[in-house]
């Protein structure tokens, strides 16, 4: 359509909106890669890999987690279901049931397995928090509230009810209009958390009317012993009127075992990843030193496959080889020469040929790949069985004669053994095995030759006439070969010996608060940071006091340091009233002699304000703990003065 805007014939002109440059947003995107060597989509091409083997391993880590969980969430969901029914005759006063959780790897996992098994018909469940019951008013209203609100047709309580929100009555009567009549579980979370005096308040106030109203308390610790922890915390009065029901998790160093195993080293089950002896280790020691919750596990492996597909430009082909055009780009032509070059890094002169073959055409050397990837596989299989193997042996074991002298394959120390092609894998093995009893021998080899009989035909051994401790020794040390000898592109599927990217997960906290002190904005990131952050003016009241902290002694004199950062501020202030002075232009008359009254008002609070700020910065840097305090009172140099506990600091 022609506009005509010069047209007075027109009363009305559409110019339809097209946009503006300041209304586009930056779509958030992956990183480019600095190589000259990567793909123009190969940022993309990687994370859709990524996400494709997370997915992979995830879903096969909460399948494990649920085996491993399903026998206890089975008992305690039987204990749900007849907590009110099983109930002893003639006691003197009903009891409130309770259910205790010894969850010692902590988390939510295996609450949400619970909460799953339960039926929402049959049972309510409402989650509490430590937050939600800082005192008993708000317990009591957090506790009643959820479960009215989960009530879609309840009516809509009036301001001027007469139950106030914290009254047990209210969900009292609630619960009587209820046409169900389901059951009413509330979940306490980290229940150590939970200050003790107001839950024994609210347990005493649920258990006057748990004849009408079937509330049951499910308490998620992590102490391993809760009967011990629930004597120590509530007086006998308290549990007197609770009917305690325990039940622990499974947890310990062998979940961490059966979880990687079952995961990584089923040879039935095939991962686009296989992780090294570096990353097991770490799994191990982060597992077993800090955090033994299978949150963080699984955290700490999605960390690892994050790491590994966005460091290796190759590692987009760990599941399938994306099709090269007939005619490639200069960016191709580089990726494939790369790709040929990692291929054939030590091409040995009889497979001259092949090399030839491979730069001729890209389509042969993709297809070259897709046989690398198939030679790892079955590589990774027979690893994968000799883990499995080995791993029955040292179970079966346990206990034994030979227990100790086994203690070297165990762990991901054992693991490092079998996998590092400089360790001496499972020699000595046979040795042992010949220390046993004849029985015990007989046994293991028929649980082994059990377990051989299930697999597929593939993957079974065949017979041997050898001695059949010198036939699994062999055997073992035959499947167990590092699978970086398996193909040129190794790096593509295992992560070998890449160390743990530990920083992103456990950050050194002195660096992280001595560069966020010393470049705030920087460190923080904020739009308006400034070009030069070494202008104090322009830095916070805490980074301004670092400033002089970093150029002190060890001792500090409180009034020097209160001198420079007054200086400081002056010059913050002479800034701005230039800026200001500047806006207004010049004063004349009674007005000015008014003005400067109110500068003298200004002067004085600004002192104060001032004084006010240092001492706020102050107690920041005594909190994160940069000076120690040389007296509490009297007087004297020392009583000026305060200590630097942080020394060697680089401005």
């Amino acid at each position: 359509m022609t506009l005509h805007l010069e047209d007075i014939q027109q009363t009305v002109i559409y110019i339809p909106y097209e946009g503006d440059d300041s209304d586009v947003t930056d779509e958030p995107s992956l990183p480019l890669t600095h190589t000259n060597n990567d793909l123009n989509d190969g940022p993309q091409l990687r994370f859709a890999a990524y996400k494709a083997a997370w997915t992979q391993c995830l879903d096969r880590v909460k399948s494990i987690i649920a085996e491993l969980y399903n026998p206890v969430v089975s008992e305690v969901v039987d204990r749900l279901e007849n907590i009110y029914a099983d109930v002893l005759p003639g006691l003197p006063f009903p009891e409130l049931p309770v259910i205790t959780i010894a969850d010692l790897p902590g988390g939510s996992i295996f609450l949400e397995h619970l909460t799953d098994r339960l039926d929402e018909d049959v049972t309510i469940v409402n989650h509490l928090y430590p937050s939600d019951c800082l005192n008993l008013t708000s317990a009591m209203k957090n506790l009643i509230g959820s479960f009215l609100e989960r009530d879609s047709d309840a009516p809509k309580r009036k301001p001027a009810a007469s139950l106030a929100p914290y009254d047990l009555n209210l969900l009292q009567a609630w619960y009587d209009a209820a046409e169900d009549r389901p059951g009413l579980v509330v979940i306490l979370h980290e229940f150590e958390q939970f200050d003790a005096s107001i839950v024994q308040d609210m347990f005493y106030i649920c258990s006057l009317q748990v004849a009408r109203l079937p509330l049951t308390f499910i308490l998620s610790l992590s102490a391993p012993s809760p009967a011990s922890y629930l004597h120590a915390s509530f007086s006998r009065s308290t549990l007197a009127v609770l009917r305690v029901y325990h039940f622990a998790v499974p947890s310990g160093r062998e979940v961490l075992h059966d979880v990687i195993l079952k995961t990584f080293f089923d040879p039935i089950f095939d991962l686009p990843l296989l992780p090294g002896p570096t990353l097991l280790e770490y799994l191990e020691d982060y597992y077993t030193t800090h955090n033994p919750s299978l949150d963080a596990l699984i955290t700490l492996l999605q960390v690892a496959h994050l790491k590994h597909y966005s460091t290796d430009v190759f590692t987009f082909l760990s599941s399938a080889t994306p099709p090269i055009s007939s005619s490639p780009t200069a960016r191709e032509l580089a990726f494939l020469q790369a790709l040929l070059s990692r291929l054939h890094a030590k091409t040995p002169t009889n497979s001259a040929e092949e090399w030839r073959a491979h730069a001729r055409s890209p389509d042969i050397l993709l297809q070259a790949v897709d046989a690398e990837r198939e030679a790892f596989s079955r590589r990774t299989r027979m690893t994968k069985l000799g883990v499995t193997l080995l791993h029955l042996v040292l179970t079966h074991l346990r206990g034994s004669a030979i227990d100790k002298g086994l203690n070297r394959w165990r762990g991901a120390v054992g693991m490092r053994r079998v996998l590092d092609a400089e360790e001496d894998g499972v020699a000595g093995l046979a040795e042992l095995l010949r220390k046993l009893p004849s029985t015990d021998r007989d046994a293991l080899f028929e649980r082994l030759e059990t377990y051989l009989n299930d697999l597929p035909g593939d993957l079974r051994p065949t017979d041997s006439d050898v001695d059949v401790t010198d036939w699994l020794e062999t055997f073992l040390g035959d499947f167990l070969q590092p699978p970086e000898t398996a193909t040129p592109l190794w790096s593509v599927w295992y992560t070998g010996f890449t160390p743990f990217p530990s920083e992103i997960v456990n950050p050194a906290l002195r660096p992280s608060i001595i560069s966020g002190l010393s470049f705030p904005h920087s460190y923080t990131g904020q739009d308006s940071a400034p070009e030069d952050e070494d202008t104090l003016e322009d830095l916070p009241d805490t980074s301004i006091l670092f400033k002089g902290y970093v150029k002190a002694g060890k001792m500090i004199n409180i009034y020097d340091w209160f001198d420079n950062f007054r200086m400081v501020l002056e010059g913050q202030r002479s800034r701005a009233a230039k800026g200001t002075a500047n806006a207004k232009g010049k004063g004349k008359g009674k007005g000015k002699v008014k003005q400067v009254e109110e500068e003298d008002d200004d002067d004085e609070k600004w002192k104060l304000g001032v004084q006010a700020r240092f001492m706020r910065g102050l107690h920041e840097l005594d909190y994160l703990g940069f000076i120690k305090h040389t007296s509490r009172g009297g007087g004297g140099r020392k009583g000026e003065s305060v200590l630097r506990t942080v020394l060697g600091v680089l401005e």
